[in-house]
């Protein structure tokens, strides 16, 4: 009985695993075609509006900082903003209800940017309130904006010079109405930082598959945007959500808006410095995607025809899979390495570091910017182990607080500030 219970475990591991690999596999041989259909769409537009006699394509863009306690990091957020090289832009931020010294740093950054010359078409506007959560300070900074397109920064992040005027080249698209931007992780001093940068920088990877197929339905508040008119036919963010951005960007999905991936929109940005902190981010992932997915449930397996079939049949419900096995996943994977080791099966294994190694080969080769000294950071490969480990914690904490009730806050942990040096280190 017992060696039948071991036998079923270990086939229904296995089989997970497989298709996990798969699906990994797959993404990794279509990624490469993403910039290619980006090229060909911009080409498409061009003569598009060639044609059509259009004028240049020149939006007034506004992008929107919410900051709650965010002394340490949001003016370099301004800085980049502000200076990012785009002269028809509207930088808002919106305080809400910081009890450091952010407003007295705010009002001063004020008055010095009306005495300096800056470019003609660029503004500041400063909207201080009661505190009320990330998602009400964003829709206040979204009602008072005057832009096309509405674009989100967190004010821990940094945008990457031109990212502005990238972003809207993907516009030229009049199908598009929402792009998501490229986040990257830099503080990468501490183990706990390069976890997280590198599961960023893999993962925002395989937004290009997403972007391919349609089905990308996660647009991270630390860098996305939208056209004015997704909120004036779908309304603001939801302020009830956990995570307001994964609840949108579903939202945009269910209504069968387009949206693609901008990876040369880049929006760099301070990851948790600690594991307590890297915990307290995820428990806030969980639970807004858990009320999300609760909410537009209609969409798994939807055969809607605005709703994209790759999502509702196989993205969607994997991610809820995902979510299920990391209950036993952790554990699972070192009974797993344990079994390999006595029965010397090391098909398994070796396919899933097989996998782990072409990552680090063809993510690095095939990304936008050549990187390809990443595949020294091979050898830390069991990174993604502990952030496993950390995904398993944050579910069991998810899961005791939706049975007491409890609610989640903004997500702060002890900030130390991005660096210049850093974000010119990642330029490089």
């Amino acid at each position: 009985m017992e060696t039948t219970l071991f036998t079923i475990t270990r086939d229904i591991i296995m089989c997970f695993v497989v298709v996990t690999l798969i699906k990994n596999y797959f993404f990794l041989v279509i990624s490469p075609f993403y910039p290619v259909r980006e090229k060909l769409r911009r080409i498409k537009q061009a003569e598009r509006r060639r044609r059509a006699g259009e004028a240049s394509y020149h939006p007034k863009v506004s992008v929107i900082i919410p900051a709650w306690n965010e002394s340490v990091g949001m003016l370099k957020t301004l800085d980049s903003v502000l200076g990012n090289g785009y002269d028809n832009l509207e930088a808002i931020l919106v305080n809400d209800g910081s009890t450091d010294n952010s407003d007295e740093l705010m009002r001063e950054y004020v008055r010095t940017f009306k005495k300096e010359p800056h470019a003609a078409g660029v503004s500041l506007r400063y909207i201080a309130k009661e505190n009320g959560g990330k998602g009400k300070a964003l829709n206040t900074g979204i009602t008072a904006a005057k832009g096309d397109l509405i674009l989100t920064v967190d004010a821990d992040s940094v945008l990457r010079q031109g990212s502005v005027a990238r972003l809207v080249q993907y516009y030229l698209d009049p199908q598009i109405m929402a792009v998501v931007g490229n986040v990257e992780v830099v503080n990468t001093s501490t183990l706990i930082g390069l976890a997280q940068h590198l599961e960023y920088f893999f993962g925002f990877y395989n937004k290009r598959a997403h972007a391919l197929l349609g089905a990308e339905y996660i647009f991270g508040g630390a860098c996305a945007s939208f056209r004015r008119e997704v909120f004036d036919q779908i309304g603001l963010f939801d302020t009830e959500n956990k995570t307001e951005d994964i609840e949108m960007s579903m939202r945009t999905k269910f209504h069968g808006m387009k949206s693609t991936y901008a990876e040369d929109v880049i929006c760099y940005t301070e990851g948790a410095s600690d594991v307590k902190g890297l915990i307290s981010q995820r428990v806030r992932w969980k639970m807004g995607r858990i009320d999300t997915f609760k909410k537009y449930r209609s969409m798994f397996f939807s055969v809607e025809d605005h709703h994209n079939l790759f999502l509702s049949f196989f993205v969607l419900p994997f991610s809820a899979l995902t979510e299920v096995t990391l209950i036993f996943e952790p554990i699972a994977v070192a009974i797993m390495i344990a079994f390999v080791m006595i029965s010397s099966e090391y098909l398994s294994l070796a396919l899933g570091i097989c996998y782990i190694f072409l990552a680090f080969l063809a993510v690095p080769t095939f990304h936008s910017r050549l990187r390809s000294h990443y595949i020294f950071y091979f050898p830390f490969w069991p990174l993604f182990y502990f952030l496993d480990w950390v995904e398993f914690v944050s579910l069991y904490k998810c899961i005791r607080m939706i049975r007491q009730g409890q609610q989640v806050e903004w997500q702060h942990w002890n900030r130390q500030g991005i660096t210049t040096g850093a974000v010119k280190e990642k330029i490089a």
